[in-house]
């Protein structure tokens, strides 16, 4: 989202935008992005400074890491920056703080859900749908 300086002022300036996950290289082999992110931004002047609130919103399809079935989710963060007047030039582009916003809010491991219980390591029984007779057979 690039927006003019000129355009900014003490009232918010209210604007979004649907950016495609692959104008920001966002896919992965155990995420994809099934819609555009929607970005919805609040741009304001005030004593030398362009304060930005963002709301980011994401649609993905992720391979749980417990035990790899697919999921949806649906992702909201919020993201408030201040940016000096004096480093910007004539335009303020916030898609590379937005972006590096949602990478670095990625989860070290994907879950289905919270309480996933996973696969079971002697034969391979998703626990979540079924129980395992291992423990039985030993």
């Amino acid at each position: 989202m690039k927006v003019s300086l000129d355009k900014i002022n003490n009232k918010a300036l209210e604007l979004s935008e649907d950016i495609s996950a692959s104008d920001w290289d966002m896919d992965s082999g155990d995420v994809k992005f099934v819609d555009k992110i929607h970005v919805a931004s609040s741009f304001k002047r005030d004593l030398g400074e362009i304060l930005v609130d963002s709301k980011i919103t994401t649609q993905r399809s992720i391979v749980c890491s417990r035990c790899l079935s697919t999921a949806n989710q649906v992702t909201e963060q919020n993201f408030k920056k201040n940016y000096s007047l004096s480093s910007l030039g004539r335009d303020l582009n916030i898609d590379p703080d937005l972006r590096e916003e949602v990478l670095l809010n990625f989860p070290m491991k994907n879950l289905c859900k919270p309480d996933c219980k996973g696969i079971c390591p002697n034969c391979g029984v998703n626990l979540n749908i079924e129980n395992c007779q291992c423990s039985k057979n030993d």
